[in-house]
């Protein structure tokens, strides 16, 4: 026993300080996030918004973020990601409490608006997480980071399914945005002692560095294949934004109780779980291009099964199980890969500016999927929007697998140079 305790604390302390500071505040804050994520857009409902009011408030609150990411891109590699990450994390803690004391919708929509401006540090954070990690580690690294808080999270869903049937929807969630408040100042302190600076002085821009021109000097550095990476991002915000109405469509229209959607996203949770780590040696042996192609060919499964699934049926429990199950695997080696992928793909020095340009046209295209969503959902039917989107998805498929060929070639070539030294 007190080898293998050896064994983990050796293995642990080889892990890089700010990728450990990282996994503490993921840990701390997520699992109450994740509480809330069954029940967020039945909470908002419940304070008197449509299904359009909802795709608005979210689309809203993307467009901010994406505005947003462009001040915090620049100032991140003209001053260091630090003082950025902490100083956003404080403020996004602080929307968390006026979405507990929200009277209305409208009020709620003006908390996650902010929330999504003050997220304007995402360019730091996954500087920060990529300056810190080599090529041959980064499929593994991110694993961890996402193992981290997925051990704790992955029961939250029904911690919250517990708030929300004493409380009550609206009560239920109150109490969780607080406690994600409370949570998300800890956080904050976390980075603040712990983080250590990554970007030097002679990587940042130059002080007299004009804001519009840095990021025009950041484009002319980056590679075809980054752009190929940010158009496939785009073109899937757009179509998979259109099923944002996911939870609000399986309990009125499904008819899936809220311990059912606990249920589901309590298991979609566990599988992500026992994934990460496998997943993330795969994506750093067996290559880029593997893991990403297959998590694309799995989400498609998974969309097929969930948008066959019937209205108060004994098939539609079991066939959303599966839905969920297949698409937690697919969001594994998708999500690894992508963002091992970003991270080969973007010189350290312009990571802050081309991880806000990044997230400002898919944030633009995830707007306007989410508001076509739910545009359909209120005026052509429930299902209008997710049989549109699993037609549109399927329409791309051959486009993007090409992509994805190409995009990952050099990144493969050097991984397995890496595994044949």
């Amino acid at each position: 026993m007190s080898k293998w305790l050896a064994k983990v604390k050796d293995s642990f302390t080889k892990i890089p300080k700010n990728i450990r500071a990282l996994a503490f505040g993921w840990l701390v804050w997520s699992p109450v996030q994740a509480m809330a994520g069954p029940y967020t857009q039945l909470y908002v409902s419940k304070l008197g918004a449509s299904p359009e009011d909802i795709s608005l408030v979210q689309s809203a609150t993307q467009i901010a973020n994406s505005f947003s990411r462009l001040l915090g891109g620049f100032l991140s590699d003209k001053y260091g990601r630090k003082k950025i990450l902490w100083i956003g994390t404080l403020l996004v803690a602080g929307t968390y409490l006026l979405m507990a004391i929200a009277p209305d919708w409208q009020t709620y929509a003006i908390s996650n608006i902010l929330n999504g401006i003050s997220l304007f540090y995402q360019p730091a954070l996954e500087g920060i997480q990529a300056d810190s990690v080599p090529i041959s580690l980064r499929g593994r690294m991110n694993a961890f980071l996402s193992l981290v808080p997925g051990l704790a999270s992955s029961l939250s869903p029904l911690g919250g399914a517990y708030l929300v049937n004493i409380f009550g929807i609206v009560e239920g969630v109150r109490i969780i945005f607080f406690l994600s408040f409370l949570t998300g100042i800890i956080t904050a302190l976390s980075r603040l002692f712990w983080i250590e600076e990554t970007i030097t002085t002679k990587d940042t821009i130059n002080a007299s560095g004009n804001f519009l021109f840095s990021y025009i000097d950041a484009l002319r550095k980056i590679s075809h294949e980054t752009y190929l990476l940010m158009t496939t991002d785009i073109l899937l915000n757009l179509v998979g934004a259109m099923t944002f109405l996911g939870n609000y469509y399986m309990y009125y229209y499904l008819e899936v109780d809220k311990n059912g959607l606990a249920i589901l996203a309590t298991v979609g949770s566990v599988v992500n779980l026992l994934l990460l780590l496998p997943v993330g040696k795969i994506v750093d042996t067996r290559g880029r291009n593997f893991s990403i192609t297959l998590g694309f060919l799995l989400g498609t499964l998974s969309q097929v099964i969930f948008v066959l699934a019937p209205p108060s049926s004994w098939l539609t429990m079991p066939l959303l199980l599966l839905s969920t199950t297949i698409g937690s695997v697919a969001g594994v080696f998708y999500g690894l890969a992508y963002s091992s992928l970003r991270a080969d793909l973007v010189p350290k020095e312009y990571r802050g500016r081309v991880y806000a340009l990044w997230g400002l046209f898919p944030s633009f295209t995830w707007s306007l999927g989410a508001l076509i969503g739910g545009w359909m959902y209120n005026n052509l039917g429930p299902t209008s929007p997710f049989v549109s989107s699993l037609l549109l998805r399927l329409l791309l498929s051959p486009l993007l697998l090409f992509w994805y060929r190409q995009l990952t070639y050099r990144v493969d070539k050097v991984i397995r140079s890496f595994e044949g030294s």
